[in-house]
């Protein structure tokens, strides 16, 4: 049963309207015209509407009483979260010694009619190192399948050589570059010298190649720019964006390692009759690739001079403020210091003593708070946190604004150097840029403080686990919490307070809508441990917790429908497309449109509804699905495809035909 709720002044309109008109009488005796067409009644009729107006406002709850009531419990508004995005520079030529690209280093989109540009700034220091070949290996494949590597001397008497088996190359075979220094996220191109071999017969376009780097555990395809090679049929450089690599010993040799591999021909590929020859192989370094975020950093902000009373209170010019990191601090200088003295952002002053020197900062307000002195009931005060001493200088080190959803930009929007850097001809991002939200709306944090009441910061239930990471992490776009459960009748079965909490991370808006790739949707190991940490703080002394990205099945549907008379066919095909990929999807499919369920089955009824919906189609004539497993092979499913529990759908590429009557 809902609170009763008391009504302030229950006077209607026509209440007000009567009860002046008996004044009337007692005010202005000679008014006696009190007809609703006299101009007199006309106007108080007028007034009572206006009063009526005040009297509505002044029967509902004011926005300030929420927010108010808020922060009585401690709940503030959600900051924006910040897009991230891949930033490539790229040197002019290059260099024989170190360019530095100094950390803050900030890159805008190009400026639109009337739409502001959207800044990003580096991460951190990217230093683009020359590089330097050190080892040239080849890969061979003995006739019984075992492996050896040959090396090649940099400086040798003979100066061809053959990258692969002479007279025919077998698959799998590899030439391998070794390098003393790492050279994580740079951009690469080896230069190769080669002697064109007659009857090679590979398309220089399209050769059976694979160019890879050794990353610890596995060989990881580069991101190849350019071949300017054609697979080694002439002269010229391939191109590479690495990814960090990790040392490796091979045939008695510890180093970085690139290769090139021989891979099976595919497609329209053709094999190589005979190896290409080499005359020499040498390694350059064209740029590097930093992580960026979409703000805009401020430095050395001073905020005030202390007057030495507890509870102070100073803003910040520039808000939201995004999470700080280990070195924006607010920092403290007085009379008989030497360099200025870092203060530490705390949650809360719960837990600080009268000399811990700490503060809170609110990200969306950009409010910072020193710790308040409180009377006791003894009489005595007790001081929460640290006073700075009267007449000391205050600043904010260095902090960074920005945030929303404005950030995520497509790949190659940012490309606007705001300051020259020697020896930098461009750069771009290579990729969109992914987790940017808008700030926490007042309703969301009144539908939140509902939540966190009931779990009071504690993960009991399902619904614990999954509230507090959606609550605690913006970039979680969806959370589910599973207990594994013995089956009937087992003899073993699960571990008893197994809990999974099963992460989709959030996407922008608009990528969210089409086809998502599977690797935009991977977890990754920072937000993993960070949503494990925060929940192993709040579990029960019992539980076993365990974080996991949730098990993704790649469904793909295949349409024939007909088209009504006048439809455009191609936009059709696209309108039908992306209605599937809006329906099976993880974060906003599914019947009701909040993500596909978790563990629902998918029924071939469904996907019927989904076209059917689509305007300018006359109706279907066959739908077919299957789901495609990791070696992106189909198996088809007839009437409905099942799910395990912590399986859920997403989108392959679908195919759709188009006919007319």
């Amino acid at each position: 049963m809902a609170l009763p709720t008391a009504v302030l002044d229950d006077r209607t309109f026509q209440n007000l309207v009567d009860e002046a008109k008996k004044k009337i009488p007692l005010y202005c005796p000679e008014w006696t015209d009190h007809n609703v067409s006299d101009p007199g009644v006309a106007l108080i009729e007028l007034f009572a509407w206006m009063i009526d107006l005040l009297l509505y406002r002044l029967n509902q709850v004011p926005e300030k009483h929420y927010i108010k009531l808020l922060e009585l419990l401690g709940i503030k508004l959600q900051a924006p979260m910040a897009a991230v995005a891949p930033l490539t520079f790229y040197l002019s030529a290059p260099q024989l010694h170190t360019v530095v690209i100094p950390r803050g280093t900030s890159v805008a989109t190009l400026r639109a009619d009337q739409s502001e540009l959207v800044a990003f700034t580096t991460n951190e220091e990217l230093s683009i190192l020359p590089a330097r070949l050190d080892h040239i290996l080849l890969r061979r494949l003995a006739g019984d399948g075992t492996v050896h590597y040959e090396p090649v001397a940099l400086s040798r008497l003979q100066p061809e050589f053959t990258p692969f088996t002479a007279q025919k190359p077998v698959f799998d075979e590899a030439l391998v570059l070794g390098m003393d220094e790492a050279y994580d996220n740079h951009v690469l191109a080896v230069d190769l010298t080669c002697v064109r071999a007659a009857g090679m017969s590979i398309i220089p376009e399209n050769p059976p190649l694979r160019w890879q780097a050794w990353t610890g555990q596995s060989w990881s395809d580069v991101v190849l720019e350019e071949d300017g090679t054609g697979g080694m049929s002439w002269s010229g450089q391939v191109r590479m964006r690495v990814p960090v690599l990790a040392k490796r010993e091979i045939n008695g040799i510890e180093a970085y390692w690139l290769r090139c591999q021989v891979v099976q021909p595919s497609g329209e590929q053709r094999a190589y009759s005979t190896s290409p020859i080499i005359r020499n192989v040498s390694i350059v370094s064209w740029g590097g690739t930093v992580t960026a975020t979409h703000s805009i950093e401020v430095t050395n902000e001073p905020l005030g001079r202390s007057d030495g009373s507890p509870g102070q209170i100073y803003r910040l010019t520039h808000t939201p403020v995004l999470p700080r990191r280990e070195d924006e601090t607010v920092e403290i200088w007085g009379q008989g210091m030497e360099d200025w003295q870092a203060w530490q952002e705390v949650e809360d002053f719960g837990d600080s003593g009268a000399d811990d020197r700490h503060y809170t900062l609110d990200s969306a307000s950009g409010e910072i708070c020193f710790g308040p002195a409180i009377r006791q009931s003894d009489g005595t005060v007790r001081r929460y946190g640290a006073i700075p001493a009267r007449g000391a200088d205050i600043r904010m080190s260095r902090y960074r604004v920005g945030g929303g959803v404005a950030g995520n930009v497509r790949a190659g929007a940012l490309h606007e150097m705001r300051s020259p850097i020697a020896y930098v001809d461009r750069v771009t991002n290579t990729k969109e840029a992914l987790g940017g939200l808008d700030p926490e709306s007042l309703e969301m944090a009144k539908f939140r403080a509902g939540s966190l009441l009931r779990s009071r910061g504690r993960a009991v239930t399902a619904e614990d686990f999954e509230h507090l990471t959606l609550q605690a992490f913006p970039e979680v776009g969806r959370a589910m919490c599973l207990q594994s459960r013995p089956a009937a009748g087992a003899v073993r079965g699960s571990t008893p307070g197994q809990v999974y909490v099963l992460v989709i991370p959030q996407l922008g808006g608009v990528e969210a809508q089409g086809y998502i790739p599977l690797a935009s949707l991977t977890l990754s190991e920072e937000l993993r441990q960070k949503v494990l940490s925060y929940l192993d703080e709040r579990r029960l002394l019992t539980t076993q917790l365990e974080v996991r990205s949730a098990t993704y099945k790649r469904v793909r549907a295949e349409a024939e429908v007909v088209a009504r008379p006048g439809t455009d066919i191609e936009r059709l095909r696209q309108d039908i497309v992306a209605a599937l990929n809006r329906f099976i999807n993880p974060l906003v499919g599914g019947p009701d449109g909040r993500g596909w369920p978790f563990g629902r089955e998918l029924y071939l009824s469904d996907l019927y509804t989904c076209i059917q919906q689509v305007n300018g189609l006359q109706y279907i004539q066959t739908v077919t699905m299957s789901w495609i497993d990791e070696a992106d092979t189909a198996h088809p499913a007839e009437r409905k495809l099942d799910l395990l529990a912590h399986e859920v759908l997403v989108s392959d590429l679908h195919s759709v035909t188009i006919s007319l009557e």
